[in-house]
């Protein structure tokens, strides 16, 4: 049993950043927390492991990433302007995906896995179109949830993909690593039929498996969902050889999804860009987590994010990374800091992004119970932090320095299930 402390402890749940703060850890799990002055008292034969000049907090959530498409998207920055819109993009990395061995796309995801760590991510929600995902991220510390990519692509039908995500589902299941999920990850509403779709939400729905969709993310999924028109129609649809359009849904996604039934299991979103008034309580009363990737909406221009109507429903909110590159680092710091310059009316507060990227993962991804703040009975997932300089004077200011400064080499410890997994 240890008593680990720092000069200040962040739980991010409902409790205030503890000043001289501190927590019981025996084994993998948290079993108090509150001031070292009051667990000294309560645990004195615990073994102190003390952090001076750092913060202690839960380990970063990231809730959405392209891991397997990190070779297309390392040679631009997300200022790089590349006259590709977001269904160009798509077509890209499809194509990418297509024509590079898989020996290539496994040593390039070991390199994303790695560089995660090191910036304080200890759990990860990835869409993926590789087969090989599972077992690489098994083989790490990352807890997480593998999301099995299904679309339609310029190489296998939809019903092809969903039948290898059943497949995988099947062979890895049974094996319960602790720290990893498996589920299903159909691309986008406008990538499937109605029928496909209410399929795979039952099939999702009956095993208890995770579910996650880009949604309302671009005006061209509006366009197509209400007229059946736009780049999708002229673009996306003769690429991937379907040769009829739908006739128009005259509804938004988000309607479109509930009136299938998709909603019948419990969903996180990517996107949310481009949701009607209607939408906001559809995702309420159906538990639908949204995920936000600031640097993603900066590349693709899709859209202010609704946070104020969303935190108004109450939806729960997480960060994610959507297709960054290894040298941009797949790093939710860097998507806090965006976030809290651009991209949404209002801004959020550094706290609401501390949030975000640990406690509203957590709920994205289905591991609310387990972590995404430091309480008793959770595991023990959590960073070792050095405090901003100048030293912050108020618990407003310590958020808000830790967003801004926190760099990878801020990072003293990163620990998953009580074990460090990188040190300094």
């Amino acid at each position: 049993m240890k008593l680990v402390s720092a000069s200040w402890l962040l739980p991010l749940n409902h409790v205030d950043a503890i000043p001289d703060g501190a927590m019981i850890v025996d084994a993998d799990q948290i079993i108090a927390v509150g001031t070292l002055k009051e667990l000294k008292k309560q645990f004195p034969d615990a073994k102190p492991e003390h952090f001076p000049d750092c913060v202690i907090m839960p380990g970063l959530i990231n809730a959405h990433c392209h891991l397997d498409r990190i070779g297309f998207f390392e040679r631009y920055t997300v200022e790089t302007d590349t006259g590709l819109s977001p269904i160009s993009w798509l077509l890209e990395g499809l194509h990418y995906l297509s024509r590079t061995p898989s020996a290539t796309v496994a040593r390039r995801t070991s390199q994303g896995l790695e560089q995660m760590l090191k910036s304080g991510i200890t759990c990860v929600g990835i869409m993926a179109h590789y087969e090989g995902m599972f077992p690489l991220v098994k083989g790490s510390p990352l807890r997480g949830v593998i999301f099995q990519e299904i679309l339609s692509g310029p190489d296998k039908q939809a019903q092809q993909r969903f039948e290898v995500a059943l497949a995988l589902i099947d062979q890895y299941i049974d094996a319960k690593p602790g720290h990893l999920k498996i589920g299903f990850g159909p691309f986008s509403a406008y990538l499937l039929s109605k029928n496909l779709l209410n399929i795979i939400s039952r099939h999702a729905k009956d095993g208890n498996l995770p579910l996650q969709i880009h949604a309302a993310e671009n005006f061209a999924e509006m366009e197509f969902f209400f007229e059946s028109t736009g780049p999708i129609a002229t673009q996306l649809f003769p690429a991937v050889g379907w040769e009829e359009l739908p006739p128009p849904h005259r509804k938004t996604p988000i309607q479109h999804l509930e009136e299938i039934g998709f909603f019948a299991t419990p969903l996180s979103i990517i996107g949310g860009y481009q949701l009607s008034a209607a939408d906001f309580p559809r995702l309420a009363r159906n538990l639908t987590r949204v995920v936000y990737c600031p640097s993603g909406n900066r590349r693709f221009k899709l859209g202010q994010f609704p946070l104020k109507q969303l935190k108004e429903q109450g939806v729960p909110i997480a960060l994610g990374t959507e297709v960054l590159s290894s040298f941009e680092g797949f790093d939710l710091w860097e998507e806090m800091r965006l976030a809290l310059k651009e991209g949404s009316n209002p801004l959020p507060t550094p706290l609401e992004l501390l949030k975000m990227a640990t406690t509203g993962g957590a709920f994205a991804l289905g591991f609310e119970k387990e972590v995404g703040s430091l309480e008793a009975g959770k595991k023990a997932d959590y960073l070792v932090i050095q405090t901003p300089k100048p030293n912050p004077t108020s618990k407003e200011d310590l958020y808000k320095e830790l967003v801004l400064q926190t760099q990878t080499s801020s990072i003293k410890k990163v620990v998953i299930a009580g074990q460090s997994v990188q040190e300094k």
